[in-house]
């Protein structure tokens, strides 16, 4: 049984169930709502007005690789995705690119699990650590430019992956790898930094995801 409501002059509105509909309540919501809204349910036949989320995403503001490390503090609670991103990094000496994660207590240097390759033709080279997590580098001359992605899969265990690719003087190369590290409390920062020497060029920035 459908219910119709006419207009004043011509046509109507017509609402109508499906043929089993069972028996249920929708309550609508005082007023009409703003601009842009939508009616959302409770699951129990409440209906409410609802604005559409704005973007999840927030990108923070692009900083010069300078230092042996570049912080990233203040990352708010809830994050479950973090990417950073590298734009034509180099650093000063022959050096491996790492990055950790840390929560009220600071950077952790502990407990990571992390394997990076360097892949160019059919010559490969590998590295790995447990104070954090590695890109492979072999050279002062190494320009780095990709992404590096964390995730958090539960509680305070996040993974990480990257795809790197890398300007070694005339060479085209590639590292990628990825491993994971439980945190000892709610993420809240990531560190970026040169295994020797410190960086002297290029920008880092950040982006996260609720």
């Amino acid at each position: 049984m459908a219910l119709r409501l006419n207009g004043s002059n011509t046509g109507y509105v017509e609402l109508d169930v499906p043929a089993d509909a069972g028996s249920h309540t929708l309550t609508l919501p005082d007023g009409g709502g703003s601009s842009g809204q939508y009616l959302q349910t409770n699951g129990s036949g409440g209906l409410s007005w609802q604005t559409v989320s704005a973007s999840n995403l927030t990108r923070g503001t692009a900083v010069s690789a300078t230092g042996s490390t570049v912080d990233f503090t203040g990352i708010p609670s809830g994050v479950k995705k973090i990417t950073l991103l590298l734009n034509a990094v180099s650093t000063s000496a022959t050096a491996e690119i790492y990055f950790r994660i840390g929560d009220s207590g600071g950077f952790e240097s502990t407990g990571y699990q992390s394997g990076s390759n360097r892949i160019y033709s059919n010559n490969t080279a590998e590295t790995s650590s447990t104070t954090d997590w590695r890109i492979r580098a072999d050279s002062a001359d190494d320009i780095f430019n990709g992404a590096i992605t964390m995730f958090n899969i539960s509680g305070n265990i996040w993974v990480s992956t990257h795809v790197i690719g890398r300007i070694q003087d005339s060479l085209r190369l590639t590292s990628i790898g990825g491993g994971t590290k439980t945190l000892s409390a709610e993420l809240d920062r990531v560190q970026i930094g040169a295994s020797t020497g410190s960086f002297d060029a290029g920008t880092v920035n950040i982006f996260y995801e609720v």
